[in-house]
């Protein structure tokens, strides 16, 4: 993450943006892939998650190199284990992340149609725990709740034309929430990679 934070600074500090874009020019996207959550602590314990899904939808303005927009996202990550003190159990459950960020873009113009970019955002989410057990214990027998924290995206990506106001859009995202409070009393967070692959439509 840190050599992610390091490249925007370079690109934001150099300029790389030699050719002017439409000034004012509205899109909207849609982008799906694969998440892969990191371990999720509940105080002593942390959960180990199965990769998952996750998908955005936003609608942004374009100006010059750079581009800003809101963003909805849904991410979805099985449990699949639980650590405690006397070794690993098998568990399951869902974890579920509702997103609405505020994100900007930082466009490279490479002098051809293919243009890589570097984003950032920061927001809000809705956080929830849904039926985590043991294994073997019937569905609806865990325990649930939903939490709201801070939330916050880094990434980078490359933008392929592919016709008159359509481009293909593939990237990778960092995203993390701020600490929250479990029903425990435990303190918790939540951080996972991400690869899409989405499009973009001008407006």
């Amino acid at each position: 993450m840190k050599k992610i934070y390091s490249l925007l600074a370079a690109a934001l500090v150099t300029g790389f943006c030699s050719v002017p874009a439409l000034a004012g020019q509205s899109y909207i996207s849609g982008d799906v892939g694969s998440s892969w959550m990191n371990d999720t602590k509940d105080g002593a314990y942390k959960y180990g998650m199965n990769s998952g899904v996750h998908a955005l939808g936003a609608i942004g303005m374009r100006e010059n190199c750079y581009r800003f927009e809101g963003e909805l996202g849904y991410q979805r990550n099985d449990v699949d284990k639980s650590y405690e003190l006397y070794g690993p159990f098998n568990y399951n459950g869902k974890i579920e992340v509702w997103s609405v960020l505020a994100n900007a873009y930082y466009d490279i113009y490479t002098g051809g149609g293919v243009k890589p970019y570097l984003t950032a955002g920061v927001g809000a989410a809705r956080v929830q725990f849904e039926d985590l057990r043991y294994a073997g214990y019937p569905r609806g027998t865990g325990w649930s709740e939903h939490n709201s924290a801070f939330a916050y995206q880094v990434g980078a990506g490359v933008a392929i034309p592919i016709s008159n106001g359509v481009k293909l859009d593939a990237r990778y995202r960092y995203f993390s929430t701020a600490e929250f409070t479990l029903n425990d009393g435990y303190q918790s967070r939540l951080s996972s990679s991400s690869v899409l692959l989405g499009l973009r439509f001008g407006l």
